[in-house]
């Protein structure tokens, strides 16, 4: 039995961990915290930080490890990749690309080099009254180096901006950050596939979000694939895109690049994730196109070879005519007193997987972040109506339950949309 060593072990990383067992691979996952979510469904849990790189090579010679996988944690890439480098495991990336796909301002550069469209931004000699007197408001503040929404503001004026930029500081490593143009349009995600180098856009989707929480970023409801803008950015956008993919030699591995629609109906990148994405479509590409990122991550971890099937040939980004939605409910933070509803929900067809980021007793914290996704249902259908459907029925039967004895959800997704705006 091969054996394999995964790094993190939040609840997005559950899925890896799952697919490796069910390969009879044995997981050893590690992480710092000893209760972290993901350790529950290792064979062996591993209570090493996961960026203490000569405790886990130490642990790869004791233990005869095979292979190395990041789970969906962007901070752990340089030591997945140090890792692989010194132990001459195989590796997806390498550092200079991990360290390009994290830092946004050099993306967006990349970007403008090929003429791929990227959301507008203000360039500051500094941070004095002066300079930003210069930035038209609204914008959004982030860190050029961190993920899952965190350190991200909305500023409307400039006491919010001077606020914003401190806030985004205190979250980058590198002490950068980016102030973009506030966009008001639409949110797409589109997906691409690397397999010797050769790219393939496996989805594109359109990101619904709860606009209820102010100051903070909009946080996702809903993904519904395949995204209304697919024919139009296949038309425009994708193949400069594949070109800067080839020029900056990408090699295999998975990518999301979070977008946004401007006024002329043009899709506008403004952050990738070269990983695992924690919204874990791979669910819904893989069963629509049987392209499973998370196999073929573990593959090469393992073999060197990502498939034994051409990806290209496999890739369809229009799902072979379904329908499909990734649905977020979010939740206010607090303590969690009761989850209802998931054992009905299991009951039916379309939900390909459920995956709870909480258990009842509980406690959400990370306002304005991605830690107040409370679960994660994936689904596919045969049409849209039946989406919708499936989508009404899961908010009937499922709800939150808090210490007060009121509902903790916010907001849900208008599922009208998948009938006025699909087609």
């Amino acid at each position: 039995m091969k054996k394999l060593l995964i790094l993190g072990a939040n609840p997005e990383t559950c899925c890896v961990v799952k697919k490796a067992n069910e390969m009879g691979i044995e997981t050893y996952v590690t992480d710092y915290n000893p209760n972290a979510y993901a350790k529950r469904f290792a064979a062996v849990p591993c209570n090493i930080d996961a960026t203490n790189v000569e405790q886990l090579e130490q642990l790869i010679d004791e233990q005869k490890i095979d292979g190395v996988l990041c789970g969906v944690a962007e901070s752990l890439m340089p030591t997945y990749a140090k890792i692989c480098q010194d132990k001459n495991l195989p590796c997806y990336g390498d550092q200079e690309l991990f360290t390009l796909f994290v830092d946004k301002a050099k993306f967006k550069d990349i970007c403008r080099k090929f003429d791929v469209p990227v959301v507008d931004e203000f360039f500051l000699n500094d941070y004095s009254d002066e300079q930003l007197k210069q930035v038209k408001l609204p914008v959004v503040v982030k860190p050029v180096d961190s993920c899952s929404s965190k350190g991200i503001s909305v500023c409307h004026t400039y006491t919010e901006l001077k606020n914003g930029i401190n806030k985004a500081l205190s979250f980058s490593k590198s002490k950068k950050l980016i102030i973009e143009k506030y966009m008001t349009g639409e949110e797409v995600i589109v997906y691409y596939a690397f397999q010797d180098g050769e790219s393939s856009l496996v989805a594109m989707c359109d990101r619904y979000t709860n606009k209820e929480q102010e100051g903070v970023a909009q946080l996702p409801t809903a993904y519904i694939y395949p995204s209304k803008y697919l024919h139009s950015y296949v038309e425009k956008t994708d193949e400069k895109v594949k070109a800067m993919f080839k020029d900056l030699g990408v090699k295999n591995g998975f990518m999301f690049i979070q977008s946004f629609i401007d006024d002329d109906g043009g899709v506008r990148f403004y952050e990738p994730g070269y990983r695992l994405n924690g919204a874990q479509e791979h669910y819904l590409v893989a069963a629509t196109t049987g392209i499973d990122a998370k196999e073929c991550l573990i593959n090469l971890a393992l073999n060197g070879e990502e498939a034994t099937f051409n990806i290209a040939q496999k890739a369809a980004p229009n799902f072979n005519g379904y329908y499909a939605c990734k649905l977020s409910p979010l939740i206010r933070v607090g303590k969690i007193k009761k989850i209802i509803g998931l054992e009905e929900i299991e009951k039916i067809h379309e939900v390909i997987s459920i995956n709870p980021s909480y258990d009842e007793g509980d406690i959400v914290s990370g306002y304005g972040t991605l830690k107040q996704i409370v679960c994660r249902f994936f689904i596919v259908a045969k049409d849209r109506f039946r989406l919708k459907s499936i989508i009404d029925k899961i908010y009937n039967v499922f709800d939150v339950i808090g210490e007060d004895g009121t509902s903790m959800l916010l907001q849900e997704f208008d599922t009208s949309l998948l009938i006025s705006q699909y087609v």
